[in-house]
């Protein structure tokens, strides 16, 4: 795989960093001053022409394409696992604020207003989940990996199908002993039981809700995807292979790729989002918290934060 040496450690610190508290607190959105340092960027969404960000002291957010960016609200919480419906809730789960007087860990926590208040859905004081996937065609199933630890609510590949309220934990065969190892995670919208999953080893397949796992491309390395939001619902992801890098389709539920743009070298992306109106919007975030956006659908591409500064 194309540098895949040196590309690894950096993955391996932005998937497994943990919450802690923040330094900092607003009560309401304020404009964020260009040099504020915004650190581990654990999610990524479009709303209408808004692009929200999850990082580790709350959400923010800028509706002109990065040139400003604003606090969405008084949330420090640090947002892991966060993840927008195709109905365009947001879920999330992670570890609690300075401010917030929720349990550590969050467990599953919906928002329907953009950000702005959270509520506690399940599994709180039990679970934080790195990785969180509502099925884009079906909402109320959502996947939810938790990395660590042992017993009822320890690591595995957690499955809801009543939007969260209620789990179903899998202890999947076939993935790598160590879940840390698992980038991204995806269910496939034309098949709720058919998984996807961007490992160390290659991309990975389930046929049935995570239970069992079949390497699907060793020599692809797939660090984060998504869904195309219009009708050919393609899938959207940044691959790694011997011979190329960077934002890549594919209209075949991963067994091809076509490549689009943006190979960003020893860096990787962990998120991408497209917008539902305007498929050409795109945005980006990567292991060292940068972010890009793009209007030209991916052929072009603008940075808005370097290595989590704000320009």
């Amino acid at each position: 795989m194309k540098m895949l040496k040196t590309i690894t450690p950096i993955l391996l610190v932005g998937v497994v960093l943990v919450g802690c508290n923040s330094n900092e607190q607003t009560t309401e959105p304020t404009k964020i001053e260009g040099g504020k340092k915004i650190e581990h960027m654990h999610g990524l969404s479009y709303q209408d022409d808004t692009i929200f960000v999850a990082t580790h002291e709350g959400m923010i957010s800028t509706s002109d394409k990065g040139e400003s960016w604003y606090t969405v609200s008084s949330h420090d919480n640090d947002f892991m696992g966060y993840h927008a419906l195709s109905n365009g809730e947001m879920i999330t789960s992670g570890h609690p604020g300075k401010s917030s007087n929720l349990p550590d860990p969050l467990g599953l926590l919906k928002s329907t207003d953009n950000g702005i208040t959270w509520e506690e859905v399940s599994l709180q004081g039990k679970i934080d989940f790195h990785i969180l996937d509502a099925n884009y065609s079906n909402t109320d199933i959502i996947y939810g990996l938790n990395q660590m630890g042992s017993g009822k609510y320890g690591a595995g590949i957690f499955k809801s199908i009543d939007g969260g309220e209620n789990w179903d934990k899998i202890e999947p065969v076939g993935l790598p002993d160590d879940l840390h190892k698992i980038y991204t995670l995806i269910s496939l919208p034309n098949n709720d039981s058919e998984l996807l999953a961007g490992t160390q080893n290659g991309v990975m397949r389930s046929e049935d809700s995570g239970e069992t796992w079949e390497l699907l491309d060793g020599n692809r390395l797939i660090t984060a995807i998504t869904v195309m939001p219009n009708e050919s619902k393609d899938l959207v992801s940044y691959s790694i292979t011997q011979d190329e890098a960077g934002i890549m389709k594919s209209s075949d539920n991963g067994q091809t790729w076509d490549y689009i743009g943006l190979d960003l070298g020893e860096v990787a992306v962990n998120n991408i989002s497209i917008n539902t109106d305007n498929n050409n919007l795109m945005s980006v975030t990567t292991f060292n918290n940068s972010v890009y956006v793009t209007e030209d659908g991916g052929g072009n591409w603008k940075q808005t934060i370097d290595a989590g500064t704000i320009k």
